[in-house]
């Protein structure tokens, strides 16, 4: 699959717009971190697809991506910038 095909299968899912307005509130030493997601979300039961992209260091293998769904907000915590990859 293409990244422009990944895009369009995920259309509600963070934007780089959304994301720049939500960092605004952020100091620039702030870390970014994704929550962590279950291998079951992408067995062949669940299906949630990833975009693959080639490792540089291990040709043989791929990095595998998963679209952002949203920045979450846990009050003053500015220390990390926090990434949920679903809803």
């Amino acid at each position: 699959m293409t990244s422009k095909q990944y895009k369009e299968r995920h259309k509600d899912y963070l934007t780089v717009g959304q994301l720049k307005k939500q960092l605004a509130d952020y100091p620039d030493d702030a870390l970014v971190v994704s929550q962590r997601i279950e291998d079951v979300y992408y067995d062949t039961l669940n299906g949630w697809e990833t975009l693959k992209k080639p490792n540089n260091v291990y040709p043989e293998f791929n990095n595998e991506y998963t679209a952002v769904w949203s920045p979450v907000s846990y009050g003053d915590d500015k220390e990390c910038f926090y990434l949920d990859l679903h809803y």
